[in-house]
């Protein structure tokens, strides 16, 4: 039996920098797979940790970050028969460097070697070599574990290779970031029959950004507030978005995902026809609801007024960016900080009335 750890990273090469030593120091794992999700500056290898289980690929055109290609194709090139994803942001903390990883086959239930399962990784064993995908509802089937606790944590899993097949993967549907997790979970639940186990918060470290950075926008330092605002904006749409994507088009092992071919040693191109497409009728309703959800959320306006504006005013986002023009940063420094004001005045007011409820209880009880 043996462990790949898969992160894909684009445009957060002083992220990879940062955590890939820490990676290669743990001993638990036979591979480290790192995938270049098109990059503006590609990773070289030598820029990585000399660590002769580090293997780094890269996939060539693609315009924006897609976490649910990207982790489909990394699995699909991985060699171990179990998968932790860690992201280009994260890495074993020394919790998890004294937790052996067993190197022989797993042992036979009854064994020493199961307290180690149950107590330290809390998983059942895999399923035998034989055995070519899990059968729905099989008490046999192996187990899995998600990060937990805050800063990226939660997105991070451990779980057999043939699992990972059986539901599919992560829904290729999903674009831009958020709920792609939940939405594996959730197929996860169904194919086994159980929950989740949990890799404790103290076992993963992970670098604190920004909400931009994490939907895969590079490196971007410290960001003003105006950029904080689209940046969450961005995200509300994408999490929403990805929702009723996930309703629309329900992912399973018997979708066919996007197909990639070989363009020369380690280094990967999607096959266009084989992208996951949606019906007219889907694309346009996500459309509306994203861009509903980010002029709504970063403007502050309600989407009853929102709906009356011209479509040049609220556009679309093109290639998964939002273009924000001179008209919108008047209106987000004027209009916007002026619908705050009175939210502002309530806040201050409620404070005042608890610190007054406060003060007059005491003399009640009196």
């Amino acid at each position: 039996m043996s462990l790949s750890i898969v992160t894909v990273c684009m445009n957060r090469r002083q992220h990879l920098l940062a955590t890939a030593p820490q990676v290669a120091a743990w001993p638990n794992h036979g591979e480290h797979l790192i995938v270049d999700w098109s990059s503006r500056q590609p990773l070289r290898r030598q820029e990585l940790p000399a660590d002769p289980r580090l293997r780094l690929l890269r996939v060539e055109g693609e315009a924006r970050w897609n976490l649910c290609r990207a982790y489909n194709f990394a699995v699909s090139r991985a060699a171990g028969d179990w998968i932790l994803k860690l992201d280009a942001d994260t890495w074993p903390t020394e919790a998890w460097r004294t937790k052996a990883w067993p190197t022989e086959a797993w042992p036979k239930p009854g064994g020493g070697g199961r307290d180690w399962v149950d107590e330290v990784w809390g998983l059942p064993p895999p399923p035998p070599p034989s055995s070519e995908r899990v059968t729905e509802g099989a008490a046999e089937a192996p187990g899995y574990a998600f990060g937990c606790g805050p800063e990226g944590r939660k997105g991070q899993f451990l779980m057999s290779r043939q699992l990972f097949a059986a539901v599919g993967g992560f829904n290729e549907h999903l674009i831009g970031y958020g709920f792609d997790d939940k939405d594996l979970q959730a197929r996860l639940a169904l194919q086994t029959g159980q929950g989740a186990a949990t890799l404790p918060a103290a076992w993963i470290g992970v670098i604190a950004h920004s909400d931009a950075e994490r939907a895969g926008q590079g490196c971007l330092g410290r960001l003003n507030a105006l950029e904080a605002s689209r940046a969450l904006a961005a995200m509300r749409a994408s999490r929403l978005s990805n929702r009723l994507l996930a309703a629309h088009c329900p992912w399973s092992g018997r979708v066919a995902g996007s197909e990639y071919r070989e363009l020369s040693s380690g280094v990967w191109q999607v096959e266009a026809a084989s992208l996951p497409q949606l019906s007219a009728e889907v694309a346009d309703e996500i459309d509306h609801v994203r861009r509903m959800s980010f002029w709504g959320c970063f403007l502050a306006i309600p989407e009853v007024f929102l709906a009356e504006l011209p479509l040049k005013l609220v556009p679309p986002s093109h290639r998964g960016r939002w273009e924000v023009r001179w008209w919108h940063r008047l209106w987000w420094h004027s209009g916007r900080r002026l619908m705050h004001l009175p939210v502002g005045l309530l806040s201050l007011s409620r404070g005042r009335m608890q610190a007054l409820q406060a003060a007059i209880s005491p003399g009640r009880r009196r």
